[in-house]
């Protein structure tokens, strides 16, 4: 399986005409056995995606099952992500947000005693 057949499955906070919004959280959560938190996220009003990395048969079947409570979802491909370097995963350690700045580049003004890191042996002032 190549990584451009996997489909996510997207619950949209929409029913079926007919069905009230109540009948639809209690038919969701005997079905799948779902909690309050969890019914109370899926249910908050953004579209949520339910699962990820499915084949076409089980992205097709969780969507099934969805629809048979009431609910509305639908199918979507997975997003490509940038992989450049063909590792298969995407490094996030390098990504702008989390470099940090050196902190040892900065003088320590608040500290008692001077800073010792600069000189050659750690145990000698400046």
């Amino acid at each position: 399986m190549r990584d451009d057949d996997l489909s996510r499955v997207v619950f949209l906070n929409e029913f079926e005409s007919g069905i009230g919004r109540d009948e639809v959280r209690d038919a969701m959560a005997e079905r799948f056995n779902l909690g309050a938190r969890a019914l109370a996220r899926l249910f908050a009003g953004p579209p949520v995606v339910v699962k990820s990395n499915l084949d076409a048969e089980a992205a097709l079947r969780y969507k099934l099952a969805i629809e048979a409570t009431g609910a509305r979802c639908r199918i979507e491909a997975m997003p490509v992500e940038d992989d450049t370097d063909g590792q298969g995963y995407l490094e996030r350690r390098q990504g702008e947000r989390r470099r940090q700045a050196d902190r040892r580049d900065r003088t320590r003004t608040e500290a008692i005693v001077p800073d010792r890191r600069k000189g050659d042996r750690r145990g000698e002032l400046e």
